[in-house]
């Protein structure tokens, strides 16, 4: 059962419309009057700290940025610089120590539960290095899993939209019903992309995309990634990757947990203003 909060937070629980379309039915229509990209991903403070042999381990460190729809961003850093937990902390995967983080209208520091889950299907797409497919499923079941688990559509549906996405993404016909043992590591790297968009989300959150493919592969990733943000999704990359920082929109370089450059970078227009709530006594 939706609760109330769940209501308000989250809609939308339809399936996209077109199955064979990349874009949601409010992108894919024509804009007769175009208005200013949606703010997307608001962070204001974002901070995490851990102690580690009693030392305070700041991961994140008061980080604030706010980024648009169509908008692809690179995450630079050498590692231990916080970059892999600025992106947990940005997909609902870990929680901030304080701060405030703001998703596609949703206050990432508010959920708990099944909400985090529903907020995960529903809002972002995840491309891991390491692909994290499922063995025992082929490619088109890969894909078709996310829409399963958030339900509204039909099983052909399901096949028929999992099918076109992975055509897209250009993946052969005749590999959709292989296991991932026998595709190839940019293959493998294709169905990821396609089942991280099966249920239309409006956040792409990619860890190190390119760094288990060749150079060949690699570039391929990136033209799929970029193209998903001239789409109209917010694309965020963290890389070590010269040539994603080469393509992206926005770069932004993190060490020790601080943003120490930001490449690009203009502060959009927010409708709301991301606010750190100050948690008060109760009376």
């Amino acid at each position: 059962m939706i609760s109330d909060m769940d209501a308000e937070l989250f809609p939308l629980e339809q399936a996209p419309e077109r199955a064979g379309s990349l874009l949601s039915p409010e992108m894919a229509g024509e804009q007769t009057n175009p208005v200013r990209p949606a703010v997307t991903v608001e962070a204001l403070n974002l901070s995490k700290t851990f102690l580690l042999g009693g030392e305070v381990i700041r991961a994140v460190d008061h980080v604030s940025f706010a980024f648009t729809e169509g908008q692809f961003v690179a995450i630079l850093g050498p590692s231990g610089s916080g970059k892999s937990t600025l992106l947990y902390l940005l997909g609902g995967l870990d929680k901030p120590s304080s701060g405030a983080l703001n998703m596609d209208g949703v206050d990432v520091t508010r959920l708990g539960g099944n909400q985090e889950h529903r907020f995960r299907r529903q809002k972002l797409g995840f491309v891991f290095q390491a692909f994290h497919l499922i063995p025992r499923l082929t490619a088109l079941e890969n894909v078709m899993l996310p829409m399963e688990l958030k339900g509204g559509m039909t099983s052909s549906a399901r096949h028929e939209r999992a099918s076109d996405l992975l055509k897209q993404v250009g993946l052969n016909e005749n590999r959709h019903h292989h296991k991932p043992g026998r595709l190839s590591g940019g293959q493998q790297q294709r169905v990821a992309i396609a089942r991280a968009i099966a249920n239309d989300p409006r956040v792409i959150l990619a860890d190190e995309p390119t760094g288990n493919v060749d150079a060949h592969t690699g570039r391929m990733i990136i033209r799929l990634l970029k193209q998903l943000a001239e789409q109209g999704r917010t694309v965020i990359v963290v890389t070590h990757d010269s040539s994603v920082a080469g393509v992206a929109d926005v770069r932004l370089q993190l060490e020790n947990g601080q943003i120490t450059l930001m490449e690009n970078y203009v502060p959009p227009v927010l409708n709301t203003p991301v606010q750190h709530k100050k948690k008060g006594r109760k009376r």
